[in-house]
């Protein structure tokens, strides 16, 4: 257990560098907090959980995994994709509204990569999802079967069946409204009278990137908040829009944010800048990639550009979008 503590906080110091904190997913971030233990969460058998997966798992896996689960004891009301809803600011409020809604206990973490791993953990009821150290019960093994097994005997052996009326197939048809205003491929031109709010990275050095990248290439009148503000308070504030980001593959970015799926292509073309002037490159279709868009606090409007302009890294992202603004609204 020491080996994987010290491990975790070697992730998050990284976690904290802002090289390094542009590469790594919000799943990973999630868990990177946890403090893996040999020991199956008090409850599990007895409380609702909700299964985080990757999409790389077939339809028949996921029936297979929630047979067992039935069998076991453990109520899984739902699965989503797990990049579907660890993507920003707005999916994962949407996300955590859907949370309070279906009385979610626990979450779990099916991934698929080399082996299969199954994380379960505790939700502590925020937009963090999980507390720093939270314990967490992990099972891998390179058969899902085998997994599977383990997990029943290991938990039935620990906790008693509480848990009876458990749905036989998973399910995955998940209703979560991401955004309640109307969407506009445009920009705002709010942003030219009304002080805009922009979220930190909470971390120095990124911040520090951002303010400099605001000064070049946005301006308008904007100020940098506490990511944690909620909208309302912003309203309060005086701000009539908040920039916001997706951070996700870039076909479930799409998805997201509502462009029409039927064009999707294994690559996306992407307009950035190079000295002032458009071009377009591409880039394939499931690499994670930062879109920037303008959301009306009031309202819920979002306002999203002409053109697709997600790049790799946030801080191309952030400019290739600013200069698509700034030419658009023409500053």
């Amino acid at each position: 257990m020491k080996i994987l503590k010290i491990k975790a906080l070697l992730f998050l110091l990284l976690l904290s560098s802002g090289s390094f904190a542009q590469s790594v997913s919000e799943k990973d971030a999630v868990l990177s907090r946890l403090n893996y233990i040999d020991v199956v969460p008090e409850g599990l058998l007895s409380k609702r959980a909700l299964v985080l997966y990757d999409e790389s798992l077939t339809t028949k896996e996921l029936e297979e995994t929630q047979k067992a689960f039935q069998q076991t004891g453990i109520d899984a009301v739902a699965y989503v994709v797990t990049d579907y809803v660890l993507a920003g600011p707005d999916p994962m409020r949407a996300f955590v509204t859907y949370l309070s809604n279906r009385g979610v206990d626990f979450l779990i973490f099916f991934e698929k990569k080399k082996d299969y791993s199954i994380t379960f953990v505790r939700y502590n009821n925020t937009k963090d999802l999980v507390d720093v150290s939270a314990p967490a019960w992990k099972q891998s093994h390179n058969s899902l079967k085998e997994m599977l097994q383990m997990t029943f005997r290991l938990a039935i052996s620990n906790q008693k069946k509480q848990n009876l009326l458990i749905n036989d197939y998973p399910e995955t048809d998940i209703p979560i409204k991401y955004f309640i205003g109307r969407r506009n491929e445009t920009f705002t031109s709010d942003v030219k009278s009304f002080k805009i709010a922009v979220a930190k990275w909470g971390n120095e050095k990124a911040d520090a990137e951002l303010e400099q990248i605001l000064k070049e290439y946005f301006p308008v009148k904007y100020e940098l908040v506490d990511p944690k503000l909620e909208e309302r308070e912003l309203g309060s504030r005086g701000f009539r829009t908040v920039l916001r980001f997706v951070h996700t593959r870039g076909s479930m970015a799409k998805k997201i944010l509502g462009y029409d799926l039927t064009q999707l292509a294994k690559s996306l073309s992407t307009v950035y800048y190079v000295n002032g002037e458009a071009d377009i490159k591409t880039i394939p279709a499931n690499e994670t990639v930062y879109k920037f868009y303008v959301k009306h606090i009031e309202y819920g409007n979002i306002f999203m550009g002409k053109g697709w302009d997600a790049d790799i890294t946030w801080q191309d992202a952030l400019k290739n979008h600013l200069q698509a603004m700034r030419e658009a609204l023409q500053f």
